[in-house]
């Protein structure tokens, strides 16, 4: 069991150290539950994520969802939060997926999915960061069609030289990000977590805005 010593101020504040942080995943205005049992036993929990960074990339559909089951008003300004928390999740959960499953050698070079490799990609110079992609990833590109995929190996090599370069999305405790791109009248996302001090990206998903959407309130 881990010890860490927290120092109460002259008003009762209490500022966590950087490792209790990390260790809860808490952003600026989270709160926090003291659980106090009969013996005196204190429990800490996460109780609240802070709204200010929400991910706010799926709002309309959200929107569209709720009043679509007749939620308005309150109802609807409380729902919309609450959806967007368990996105928010959901992605950081993703995230620890796909590192922990990039260091057990469980994710591919871009390029080697089967679906890309199909186009006869040639890889010869490498960026300043390793694409990698996950099991998950990898059933993404199989539904996609060969339009749609001729599009993803020139994403895919600017994510190589600057992937800081799109947006990030706001809410998840990771680095997450998403970049848009376009086949036809449709537009698609690509959804990446950079681990910056592994010059490392791992892409999480892959498709259709409105099908990872679905897919990830699938997961939640």
């Amino acid at each position: 069991m881990e010890t860490y010593r927290v120092k109460v101020g002259t008003k009762g504040e209490i500022i966590l150290p950087k490792e209790l942080r990390e260790l809860f995943g808490l952003v600026e205005e989270d709160t926090l539950d003291l659980c106090v049992d009969s013996e005196g036993k204190v429990f800490v929990r996460t109780a609240e994520r802070s709204v200010r960074p929400l991910s706010d990339f799926f709002e309309d559909l959200i929107i569209s969802d709720l009043l679509a089951e007749g939620c308005n008003g309150d109802c609807l300004k409380h729902k919309l939060l609450e959806h967007k928390l368990k996105l928010s999740t959901v992605l950081d959960r993703l995230s620890e997926e796909a590192h922990r499953a990039h260091k057990n050698g469980q994710c591919i070079r871009w390029w080697e999915a089967q679906a890309l490799s199909s186009l006869g990609i040639h890889k010869t110079d490498r960026g300043q960061f390793n694409v990698m992609i996950t099991t998950r990833g990898v059933h993404d590109l199989v539904v996609l069609r060969k339009e749609e995929l001729k599009e993803i190996p020139a994403v895919f090599e600017c994510l190589e030289q600057d992937p800081f370069a799109f947006k990030r999305l706001r809410g998840p405790f990771y680095e997450t990000y998403r970049v848009s791109f376009r086949c036809g009248t449709k537009e698609y996302r690509v959804v990446y977590t950079i681990f910056s001090q592994e010059n490392l990206i791992v892409i999480l998903t892959v498709g259709a805005r409105e099908v990872i959407y679905d897919r990830l309130n699938g997961i939640a």
